[in-house]
């Protein structure tokens, strides 16, 4: 698989962990080795078997026993130091309520999961998987015995409810989704038994896996039949009565916003598969809090039940600086967004001692810091007929003062650099990533002549092809990286400096999105994801259906719809061979032929230079707190990578 970063780097010396081990060839199941030789320490644990909240409710009668309430065989998960013990609860914060806040946090639990080194899917809800060799079928053996939170068995029949009365349905989901699907045409799913189901692609399939490890909250493990049925009209006559009930219009919508996970958050009645279960929705004011699931179906090595947590709560204020206020005094025990920003830095160093914490490192997926997306297939022709001459965006590239912007946007850290693979990608490519990032006033003019635009008008602007000054609007989010606006204010000065007007549209994140959506925009600016695994996220190097990543929507509709659909343009022939050795790529099963085959993708978009960049992305960083225990040093922070649900929430631990 593609990253190559030494685990070392990525985790505490003298532990390490990983939820499973893998087997030879196509096949994998459940065990404790975490695959690198090392133990943890478990000389400090103090857990005994279950937490003493829930040993009292068996004592009591009010809950069966722990061995009753973990599978035949529980997933086993090694501490990254050491055997924790039971208590407390991680004090995390938000602005407003985010639920994707919450579904990297605590809703990551599918069938299958990235390990912490990012290079391999690994079991998880699933005791084990197999793959056949062309990549067709895939076969899950589910843990016997595993439970929802409510204490109902959790089995073959609830992912058959998820995916044949809902995700398979038309009258639910009319248009299914793409995960399952291959030419368009959906899986077949098939009980096996009990604890065993496959499913069949109409074609191969090669990244199926990879996709059900990158999403944080997977379908086929958060749709309990047992709770559901009662919206589903093949179940229940009174569905539609049922769904009005709880506030929705019929037993479409109840069932859509159970699928679409906003149910997770909301409804606290939901059964659950995750460590933590809500005791109050996000709609509360101030905080939502969580409480462990008694049927949690995790051990350490000793084969105490996790979580060691007791629960977690979010404090949820309207202000970014009263959140950094909490975090400061040492009122928040681990969190790694919002107030974690490069401009935050030396405040939070600054009361690192007083208030008990210390950083640890996130290593980002991103592209760039400030990736510029001219929009190839733009509504207005003439800038359609600029935007796509590759002279004019080399001439762009080369007018950019990097440097300068480095130094005053982003506090001097990084290297001028293209949206490009980041060196820790297998797929590391120097030249695609450097290419036309010298700043050369001149070699811009050059290009920029070469496209053919040698017409000036009295204030230097340079006139296109129809004799109107050549100007750009590019699109920013006004409520969110605020340093993309900054740093378009500088480049504002060096394409005047060539000739070309910039202009900026900052939008908050709604209109931006329906701007985006519309393809209304003539350029747009974000950072950008792919640098380290372009394999699974690949929208950035060729034309792809997305909203951040849009440069050339019509394109993407002609090669998604065969030049049928509403808005398409014909792409030029590289942008169709990418497409075609893009889904040679996810029909793949080998994932050295996978690599190879997108080299060939990101070489394509290296000879386009479809993107200008600015600069390598700058690492990431969070706070947590001293007593916070079982907390990586070093990780990923990626959309494909959901943390921090990836580091295994359940086994932190305080030390008080």
């Amino acid at each position: 698989m593609e990253p190559q970063i030494d685990r070392r780097r990525l985790l505490r010396a003298g532990g390490a962990l990983a939820l499973v081990a893998m087997v030879p060839a196509c096949t994998s199941s459940s065990g404790g080795d975490n695959g690198n030789g090392a133990s943890p320490d478990t000389s400090a644990g103090t857990a005994s078997g279950e937490a003493p909240s829930l040993r009292a409710l068996v004592d009591s009668g009010d809950l069966p026993p722990v061995a009753e309430r973990l599978p035949a065989d529980p997933a086993v998960v090694e501490p990254i130091e050491q055997i924790g013990s039971y208590g407390g609860t991680w004090r995390n914060g938000m602005v407003g309520a985010q639920s994707f806040r919450l579904d990297y946090a605590i809703g990551y639990e599918p069938l299958v999961r990235w390990n912490l080194a990012w290079d391999e899917v690994i079991p998880n809800v699933a005791a084990s998987f197999e793959v056949s060799d062309d990549a067709t079928q895939y076969t899950f053996t589910l843990r016997e015995g595993m439970r929802w939170s409510d204490g109902a068995p959790f089995t073959a029949d609830d992912i058959l409810f998820a995916y044949d009365d809902l995700v398979a349905n038309p009258d639910v989901m009319p248009d299914g989704l793409s995960l399952f699907m291959v030419d368009g045409e959906l899986a077949t799913l098939e009980k096996v038994d009990d604890t065993t189901v496959t499913f069949t692609f109409p074609g191969p399939h090669g990244l199926f896996l990879d996709a059900l490890a990158n999403q944080p909250i997977n379908v086929l493990t958060r749709l309990p039949r047992h709770y559901l049925q009662k919206f589903h009209r093949d179940y229940s006559d009174d569905a539609d009565q049922a769904a009005k009930d709880a506030g929705f219009s019929g037993w479409v919508e109840a069932l859509q916003h159970a699928i679409g996970g906003a149910a997770l958050w909301s409804d606290i009645e939901l059964p659950r598969l995750h460590a933590w279960v809500p005791t109050t929705p996000i709609s509360s004011a101030t905080r939502m809090t969580f409480e462990r699931n008694p049927y949690y179906w995790k051990v350490d090595p000793e084969g105490n039940q996790l979580p060691y947590l007791d629960g977690v709560e979010y404090s949820i204020v309207q202000d970014e600086e009263v959140l950094l206020l909490n975090t400061v005094q040492g009122e928040i025990d681990m969190i790694d967004r919002v107030v974690t920003t490069t401009a935050n830095k030396p405040v939070l160093a600054a009361d690192r001692e007083t208030a008990g914490y210390e950083f640890f490192n996130l290593i980002p997926d991103k592209l760039n810091t400030v990736t510029i997306l001219l929009n190839l297939t733009c509504k207005d022709e003439v800038k359609r007929e600029i935007f796509q001459n590759r002279d004019f965006r080399i001439g762009l590239s080369h007018a950019i003062n990097r440097q300068e912007i480095i130094d005053a946007v982003f506090a001097r850290q990084g290297e001028p650099a293209q949206p490009a693979p980041l060196p820790e990608s297998a797929l590391y490519d120097e030249e695609f990533a450097t290419q036309y990032t010298a700043y050369d006033v001149d070699l811009a003019n050059q290009h920029l002549d070469a496209a053919g635009l040698t017409e000036t008008d009295g204030d230097g602007i340079r006139l296109g092809p129809d004799g109107t000054p050549v100007s750009i609007r590019v699109l920013a989010p006004s409520d969110q990286k605020t340093e993309l606006i900054d740093a378009l204010e500088l480049i504002k000065g060096y394409w005047r400096d060539v000739g070309v007007e910039l202009t900026v549209q900052g939008e908050g994140s709604e209109h931006r999105y329906e701007i985006l959506d519309a393809s209304d925009q003539e350029a747009h600016v974000w950072d950008g994801d792919g640098g380290i695994h372009p394999v699974s996220t690949p929208q950035y190097y060729l034309p792809m259906d997305g909203l951040d990543n849009r440069f050339a929507a019509g394109w993407s509709t002609w090669l998604d719809t065969d030049g049928s659909g509403e808005g398409a343009i014909e792409p030029p022939d590289a942008a169709k061979e990418q497409l075609e050795l893009y889904r040679q790529v996810q029909a793949e099963a080998d994932p050295e032929r996978r690599n190879e085959l997108m080299r060939h993708v990101l070489q394509i978009a290296k000879e386009q230079f479809y993107l200008i960049g600015v600069s390598t992305p700058l690492p990431g960083y969070g706070v947590v707190k001293n007593e916070f225990r079982n907390m990586v040093d070093e990780t990923y922070f990626a959309g494909g990578f959901p943390y921090p649900g990836a580091t295994y929430p359940e086994q932190f631990y305080l030390d008080n």
